[in-house]
């Protein structure tokens, strides 16, 4: 990760003496890199043009994955948005955000950029750009070998970290933080609209995080316990952020499952969710049952399976400016996304 500021405004929130219950990792980045950008392409579908919709993602891959300088996909599906449509998207992850840029006027993919947001088409397409400031930047992971999202294209993982599994660790993880509070300015504001396609920019200090739960390799009575005991608690908290999520600024949440080569889903999932601030996301976090629940449910799981877990957790929590975002609806129902709380 990027080094903490060496000037501190704000303290840290860690305990006196904290020892943490289990291991918890970061990925780190050479300090040559300052930045990651991120694009997330999605097509919105009723599940009848499912196979349909995963056909074009799959081409949308190809051609992303064979433009130089995309540095690595995931696939994933959600069945059920805010809207109650499903969703399967590309995430892409670029260390050069130029290069990301170049995609954008790359005639091949602006062509079937333009075919998807034909109005013919069984479903709606957007796309969701972020240049990520690794100053404004966290990842933690449960173990030093598990790769999901932007772990994958890290220089290095870490020795055990002390600043987790506290209320406002989180916070406590991002460089920046040191020095400034990341309070949201603003709204999410049209940048221009024509027709079937509107293009915005969210708030500036919006906070993003992509929390994952990879149950691949799990077994026996680690499985049982999860479904049973977390699982449950999970699912409700993302529920409750997709539909009741204004009442603590969450603007959208799709829980979501990773998909294969193939476009079959996997037994990895993640929650992926836009909230107004980190202070927003720090108030569910710290305060709504619905997220203490999933919080005690972890807390009480992973150290009773510590020594020979097989699953394996995470997330990536974004800060950004709001001049390094802007997302693209095309199609799509109304609400969805970053429209879902479009100047309120």
């Amino acid at each position: 990760m990027t080094k903490t500021n060496d000037v501190r405004k704000y303290s840290l929130r860690m305990p006196k003496g904290w020892k943490p219950p289990f291991p918890s990792y970061t990925s780190e980045f050479d300090s040559d890199k300052t930045e990651i950008a991120m694009a997330l392409f999605g097509l919105q579908f009723n599940i009848a043009d499912r196979k349909k919709a995963v056909k074009a993602i799959l081409d949308l891959k190809i051609l992303v994955q064979n433009t130089q300088g995309c540095d690595y996909i995931d696939l994933a599906e959600c069945i059920q948005d805010n809207t109650g449509k499903s969703q399967v998207v590309l995430t892409s992850y670029w260390l050069d955000g130029d290069k990301l840029s170049s995609l954008f006027v790359n005639k091949t993919f602006t062509q079937l950029w333009e075919q998807y947001a034909d109005s013919s088409q069984p479903f709606g397409l957007y796309r969701e750009v972020f240049n990520i400031p690794l100053s404004r930047y966290e990842i933690v992971h449960s173990h030093q070998d598990h790769l999901v999202g932007a772990s994958h294209i890290r220089d290095s993982v870490s020795e055990e970290i002390d600043t987790h599994a506290y209320w406002g660790s989180m916070r406590d993880r991002i460089p920046d933080s040191s020095i400034n509070r990341f309070d949201a300015e603003g709204a999410i504001e049209v940048v221009s609209q024509e027709k079937n396609r509107i293009v915005v920019a969210a708030n500036h200090n919006l906070a993003i995080i992509r929390s994952d739960q990879n149950m691949n390799d799990s077994k026996g009575e680690e499985r049982d316990e999860y479904y049973q005991d977390v699982y449950p608690t999970l699912v409700k908290g993302m529920q409750f952020l997709r539909d009741e999520g204004e009442e603590v600024n969450c603007y959208d949440c799709r829980f979501m499952s990773f998909l294969d080569d193939n476009g079959n889903s996997t037994d990895h999932t993640f929650g992926y969710a836009y909230f107004k601030s980190l202070e927003d996301l720090e108030g569910w976090s710290e305060h709504h049952p619905t997220h203490k629940a999933i919080f005690n449910s972890f807390k009480q799981y992973i150290p009773k399976h510590i020594a020979t877990i097989g699953s394996r957790f995470g997330h990536e929590v974004s800060i950004l400016p709001k001049e390094n975002q802007f997302a693209e609806y095309i199609n799509c129902a109304p609400n969805t996304g970053l429209l879902n709380r479009l100047n309120r």
